[in-house]
């Protein structure tokens, strides 16, 4: 993100509001203006940093693969009971030399990268009513990510240890951070043309910010930055209104007990593309509504959403 070395005169991580020469409009009153209005938008969306990271370097690889399940245990029902099998991982077959092959597939594709104000996460962290709430001072030299660090909590393999309990400063913020991600992949869906199972997540909780990328092996033809180039500010815009977080399944979505605020036809994506299987996810903690299931303090209890408090502080 701090990189100050170009590609081929363009910078490799881009902010939208300060566009390099390859993003820029044809003139300068034009860039000023459009970098203010993001500049706007971005601040009512409760972000401290927007961009285009030009090459996201990943590395996949596997050594091995199960026709079961991705998990290590799997559930049947037996005489009418629920039995646990174990999932075995079949490693590839051996080479020639006896050594077991690792198949890697590397990628550098484009990304979005967003980076939330953590003023503003706090100050909507102050009304959920947490037992663990920190208490920070935004103008301290400590960073809310330090807290946030001391509060995590490992979910366990594939989520196996996450359960519905207390409500949970590290908690919240994953399902906001998890939440606004796939918002931005099912948007970026829309304006690219790209296939919602095509993008894929990344999650940086301590620094409140995420990643959302495309995940395809085929050539990179610059569909992010094409996206930002053709409609820039609308696109930030689609994501500011409040349809986009209506779900086509209305209140079924909104009270169903064990995903309130979250199911395909809202904010899930493909499990290929999910980094938490589509869990940790509800539309209410960015525009308020019934509690997500994990938190068991506030069942059946409106939140307020991030988006509302950001609204808030300009007036909106």
């Amino acid at each position: 993100l701090d990189a100050v070395v170009s590609l081929e005169g363009r910078a490799q991580f881009v902010r939208f509001n300060h566009l390099d020469k390859d993003l820029s409009p044809k003139t300068e009153t034009a860039k000023g203006k459009q970098q203010a209005d993001t500049e706007r938008l971005m601040s009512i969306a409760g972000m401290s940093d927007f961009g285009l990271i030009r090459e996201f370097d990943l590395c996949r690889f596997t050594h091995g693969f199960t026709r079961m399940s991705n998990e290590p245990l799997i559930d049947k029902s037996e005489s009418g009971k629920v039995v646990h099998y174990p999932v075995r991982l079949n490693l590839f077959p051996t080479l020639g030399n006896k050594k077991r092959p690792i198949y890697v597939v590397t990628q550098a594709n484009e990304a979005f990268y967003v980076r939330l104000n953590p003023k503003v996460v706090y100050a909507w962290l102050s009304q959920l009513g947490l037992s663990d709430l920190p208490d920070w001072n935004p103008d301290g030299e400590l960073k809310l990510g330090a807290h946030l660090l001391q509060l995590a909590a490992p979910f366990g393999n594939y989520f196996s240890d996450l359960h519905p309990g207390p409500a949970s400063t590290y908690r919240y913020v994953y399902t906001l951070l998890h939440t606004y991600a796939h918002v931005f992949m099912r948007s970026i869906s829309e304006f690219s043309g790209l296939d919602l199972g095509s993008i894929s997540e990344y999650l940086f909780p301590a620094d409140l910010a995420f990643v959302v990328y495309r995940n395809g092996t085929t050539m990179d033809l610059g569909n992010l930055s094409a996206l930002w180039r053709n409609f820039n500010n609308m696109f930030l815009e689609h994501i500011l209104q409040p349809k986009t977080l209506m779900c086509g399944s209305g209140s079924l979505c909104d009270t169903n007990p064990h995903k309130p605020g979250a199911c395909p036809d809202c904010v899930m994506v493909p499990e290929t593309s999910c980094l938490a299987s589509n869990q940790l996810l509800s539309r209410a903690v960015l525009r308020g509504g019934p509690a997500p299931r994990e938190d068991k303090d506030h069942q059946h209890q409106e939140i307020v959403g991030f988006m509302d408090v950001a609204y808030a502080k300009h007036g909106l």
